[in-house]
């Protein structure tokens, strides 16, 4: 099986289903992380340039402590990414690269705007990947589904949970990678308040989710197509 994560920057991965995709690795699937900024608005004093740099690097060792096969960027800007047929075709054309089984990306609800527009982005590619006569570099792809991950407001409620215990200290340890955003989100204040204690915060919030579905730790999802399973378990 092969899993295509679509993100808007680095550390969303890890944040939202990096127990998920480890889980995924360790099995022999085959995981893929594409980033579509490298988050060069995430600093103060820097330049985007160097910011962007930096943030990287960090993605390609959390991605390694995952164990994705591949960490990619798709060169869009950090607090700018638009909705455009263009940038449709460049994420069709991702897909179609990568021709995964299942797609993970952000629900369409959230409060970064870059969430906002990549879910919508990656969801209607995902429609349009498998078309014949819609002309990329590559040949057309059917990914089986879309998994939307989020934060836990009113608006996201996840339906499949994937069941991360053991996979905690792993994806607590990818955070770390990000050692940049994590100081950055930590410090900035305002309405990124939130991410104080960011690794224990994401922590917090899986053991919830466990609770919820009778695990120690479990990351939510929400899949775009409701699937039958033959039995119930």
């Amino acid at each position: 099986m092969e899993l295509l994560a679509i993100v808007a920057h680095p550390d969303d991965a890890d944040i939202f289903c990096g127990g998920t995709l480890a889980k995924h690795a360790d099995r022999g699937d085959t995981v893929t992380i594409a980033h579509m900024t490298k988050g060069e608005y995430g600093g103060f004093d820097e330049t985007e340039a160097a910011i962007a740099e930096t943030r990287a690097a960090e993605a390609r060792g959390s991605g390694e402590e995952l164990g994705a096969d591949d960490v990619t960027f798709l060169g869009f800007e950090d607090g700018r990414i638009e909705y455009s047929l263009e940038n449709r075709l460049e994420i069709v054309e991702t897909i179609r690269k990568h021709d995964p089984d299942l797609v993970l990306t952000h629900y369409r609800e959230d409060m970064h705007p870059d969430h906002r527009v990549t879910s919508r982005l990656v969801t209607d590619a995902y429609y349009m990947a498998s078309l014949p006569l819609v002309e990329t570099d590559h040949e057309p792809s059917d990914p089986d589904n879309v998994y939307f991950f989020g934060k836990p407001t009113s608006s996201f409620d996840p339906t499949v949970f994937v069941d991360i215990s053991g996979y905690e200290d792993r994806k607590a340890a990818a955070i770390d990678h990000h050692e940049s955003q994590v100081e950055f989100l930590e410090n900035h204040g305002g309405i990124d308040a939130e991410f104080d204690n960011l690794v224990e915060g994401v922590a917090a919030e899986d053991a919830t989710l466990g609770k919820r579905t009778g695990v120690d730790s479990a990351e939510g999802f929400v899949p775009l197509h409701e699937q039958a399973d033959e039995y119930l378990g």
